[in-house]
């Protein structure tokens, strides 16, 4: 029996990329630890002039094995390869067929991208403990369960019932009748993606914060195009004529991710957000969908929610001091200094040009709320592999 053959390529243009797609969504399907972020759909959608897509394969005696969906932007004043995608993708991480293979695939990888001479750092975060790097011993950092956990409701048992919400959804029906609408069609999900991210916008208007993925045409234009291909489920509160929240999610075998939620602030006192939770768990398991999947960060109102949290981590390969800095910044400055924007912003002072420059410098992201990156870019010019 001959030896297996470990091959590596990177693949920069969109033709090149466009020539493994049927590959790729095969791979996807293949691979049990998918989230339903790695598809070809929601990586391709979210491309934009801003960021350079560069994509990773493995192959193995000509088969393709693996594959790590990246992008290159400018971060805290270096070079980065992060998840292709981001921020809308809340999680990030390779495809790849199981087996005893994976760790000798991923190696192969990381040497591929080592060999680049453009990029500072490798910074792939949004890793689920049971994601696929993770299965190949890759050295996951934990990141603070306080932030980053994942929450999630098992829909399996029985739901235990929310009495205060339930006490204010009778607030809510104060409006007229409550009724749960699993949106259809192409432009009716697109109208309600709209509203969904106009709700948003006026709750972080009220609240003195500033989301830079809201005020990127970009990232807009991504979530609206999911919705519209049917990449994200949408579904409506209603209470009688009135609108009062707007949940987008994705559906991937028996897990639903919840990815934006919104409301409308007026109606606040009635918890539409939660109303419409409430509500949507039982359609969802009776779709036969056995998990709720919060998404993180590990706010108070999903872990009231929740029955389990999946831990999250992230991996940093600096490849020089420029890059080392940036890891530095991006895992442990970053979330430090957010809190203390916000908290400044939320006794009302107006720090929303500091907050934009923050998130321009790498602030942490979450649902739709992610960087700004720098439009000036190196050239890519492979280099021979180092060793990691």
């Amino acid at each position: 029996m001959s030896e297996s053959s470990i091959a590596t390529r990177t693949l920069a243009s969109r033709a090149a990329i466009e020539s493994v797609a049927a590959e790729w969504r095969a791979l996807e399907q293949a691979t049990p630890e998918a989230t339903g972020f790695q598809t070809p759909v929601w990586r391709l959608a979210c491309e934009s002039a801003a960021s350079a897509p560069r994509l990773v394969t493995v192959r193995e005696n000509g088969r393709l094995v693996m594959l790590l969906p990246l992008q290159i932007q400018r971060l805290c004043g270096a070079t980065v390869a992060r998840w292709l995608g981001e921020p809308i993708a809340q999680y990030g991480d390779a495809l790849a067929l199981p087996g005893p293979g994976r760790p000798a695939w991923f190696a192969a990888a990381q040497a591929e991208i080592a060999g680049w001479t453009d990029v500072d750092l490798l910074a792939l975060s949004g890793l689920r403990a049971d994601s696929v790097l993770a299965a190949c011993g890759a050295p996951v950092a934990p990141a603070d369960p306080s932030r980053f956990a994942a929450p999630y409701v098992d829909l399996t048992p029985r739901l235990r019932r929310h009495r205060s919400i339930e006490r204010r959804m009778k607030k809510l029906a104060a409006h007229g009748p409550l009724r749960l609408e699993a949106v259809a069609g192409p432009a009716a999900r697109r109208e309600a993606a709209e509203q969904a991210l106009a709700f948003k916008n006026e709750w972080l208007r009220r609240r003195w914060r500033y989301s830079a993925a809201l005020s990127d045409s970009d990232v807009v234009a991504c979530a609206l195009a999911l919705a519209e291909k049917g990449a994200l489920r949408a579904h409506r509160l209603w209470a009688g004529a009135r609108l009062a929240a707007v949940e987008l999610g994705l559906r991937r075998e028996g897990v639903y991710r919840s990815l934006i939620g919104a409301y409308e602030s007026d109606l606040a006192e009635g918890a539409p957000g939660h109303v419409l939770t409430l509500m949507l768990l039982p359609a969802l398991a009776a779709e036969g969908i056995g998990r709720f999947d919060f998404l993180p960060p590990a706010d108070p109102y999903k872990l009231a929610f929740s029955t389990g949290v999946t831990a999250m981590g992230a991996l940093y390969r600096p490849y020089n001091a420029r890059g080392a800095m940036a890891a530095l910044v991006l895992s442990r400055l970053r979330p430090v200094a957010k809190d203390a924007i916000h908290a400044l912003a939320a006794c009302g002072l107006p720090f929303d040009s500091l907050l934009r420059r923050f998130r321009r410098a790498g602030g942490a992201p979450h649902p739709l709320d992610g960087e700004s990156p720098d439009s000036t870019e190196k050239k890519f010019s492979p280099r021979a592999p180092k060793a990691i």
